[in-house]
């Protein structure tokens, strides 16, 4: 047995003297189960007491936790935190500096995963179980916080580092603190372009991540070929770009809509406050999170999506909770270093500069089912209006003159490019398109 498990042996040990005699609730408690758990940073206790775990909880956390003190058989790093767990009694403290794991790199952590399955490493739980979470249906994006010394920055980089290893992915990345987190992953294969760091450049690189989306809807089942890979937007201090109207905007969507197209949002903060969001869709939207060490319980409650744990009680560097649907880890995340992103090779950027991006490809309503097919009058409108080199508001127009129903922007939007398309293709094939006007 080694040092951690010896501690935590003879701390349950006191504790069960404790609660069997009366000393923590008023009145005798029955353990009726023990369980030890040596985590990287923390030991923890859980113990099941039947009816009697809230009243045990209570005790064990009245007065800032000062009755547990008494029982702690070493000095503990940090703050103590006593919350139910399932059916068990969880009380947790973390380790002094000499028993703590601090430095888990990620090239210790086994295999890792299949680099298009769109899933990485994010580090070790304390039962020594990799943990890897992934970009899919349960949790399509994420959220990401921790302050100043949490290991954010480094938790970024690394789940920057394993999707580029998939080279069907396109990585965005975005940093709302001059490019000071992201900055040293962006020659990474898969990044599609510089770092954004600036109000314009955030704004044209989320806006061409939108009209991926949108294509992608556009397109559909109607493209016989495989699914492209993942759209990634990495976003680190969002908080800071959040008064644009337009980047709270395009985030709110991406979040909203990115799941069935392949577009997804790492989204990290060191201020997880509720109204950092710009839209509350975009944090509703955010159900995985990774919540390292944050300042404050308001943020915890963000970062974890609940009152309890408490992520303001973590020891930084590293200590983290990984939270998804009905799934709750605490970890040690996994260290990655200049050599390690360095040994990772480089890519080419699709764009050297993000490039400008129209309204309408990314204002509008992503369709979400199989649109009514086109009337021969809307086609005949769609064609005329190609040949006039008409926009669509005037398009739009040219079809309430004609007498045709009202039509929903994206409808107009898709058949007004329908028409330019049979415009190109009659060119293409030297037809002659003869219009009189009127």
């Amino acid at each position: 047995m080694d040092t951690r498990e010896q501690l935590l042996t003879q701390w349950g040990g006191y504790l069960f003297k404790a609660a069997t005699a009366g000393y923590l609730t008023g009145k005798p408690v029955a353990i009726e189960h023990f369980r030890r758990i040596a985590g990287p940073r923390a030991g923890a206790l859980e113990m099941a007491a039947g009816l009697d775990s809230g009243a045990l909880v209570r005790a064990l956390s009245r007065d800032n936790a000062a009755l547990l003190r008494q029982f702690v058989p070493w000095a503990f790093q940090g703050q103590p935190l006593t919350y139910m767990s399932g059916r068990y009694v969880r009380v947790e403290a973390g380790w002094s500096d000499d028993l703590a794991e601090t430095m888990i790199r990620l090239a210790d952590l086994g295999q890792h995963p299949d680099p298009t399955s769109g899933r990485w490493i994010v580090g070790k739980n304390e039962h020594g179980v990799t943990i890897i979470p992934g970009l899919n249906d349960q949790t399509p994006h994420w959220l990401v916080s921790g302050t100043t010394g949490s290991g954010k920055s480094v938790a970024l980089r690394s789940a920057v580092l394993q999707l580029s290893r998939d080279p069907a992915n396109r990585l965005v990345l975005l940093d709302g603190k001059f490019g000071e987190s992201l900055r040293q992953v962006q020659h990474l294969p898969g990044v599609a372009g510089p770092v954004a760091t600036e109000g314009p450049d955030v704004r044209a690189a989320l806006g061409w991540a939108c009209a991926q989306m949108r294509e992608r809807y556009r397109v559909g089942s109607a493209d016989a070929s495989p699914r492209p890979g993942r759209v990634v937007v990495v976003f680190d201090e969002f908080q800071q770009l959040t008064g644009d109207a337009v980047v709270v905007d395009l985030l709110r969507k991406l979040a909203e809509q990115g799941r069935a197209a392949g577009v997804h949002l790492l989204a990290a903060t060191q201020h997880p406050t509720v109204d950092a969001f710009g839209d509350p869709s975009t944090r509703r939207n955010l159900v995985g999170k990774l919540a390292l060490r944050v300042g404050d319980p308001d943020a915890s409650r963000v970062a974890v999506g609940g009152r309890l744990p408490r992520a303001d009680y973590l020891l930084g560097a590293g200590d983290a909770y990984a939270v998804g649907p009905g799934k709750l880890h605490r970890i040690q995340c996994a260290f990655v270093d200049g050599r390690d992103i360095d040994q990772a090779g480089a890519g080419a950027w699709d764009f050297d500069t993000w490039p400008d991006y129209a309204a309408s490809d990314v204002g509008l309503d992503i369709p979400t089912g199989v649109s009514k097919p086109y009337t021969a009058q809307e086609l005949g409108c769609a064609l005329v209006a190609a040949y006039e080199g008409e926009g669509r508001p005037t398009f739009m127009r040219r079809m309430g003159v004609a007498g045709l129903p009202s039509t929903g922007s994206n409808r107009a939007y898709r058949l007004h490019k329908f028409g330019q398309e049979v415009l190109a293709w009659l060119d293409g094939q030297e037809y002659g398109l003869s219009y009189l006007g009127g």
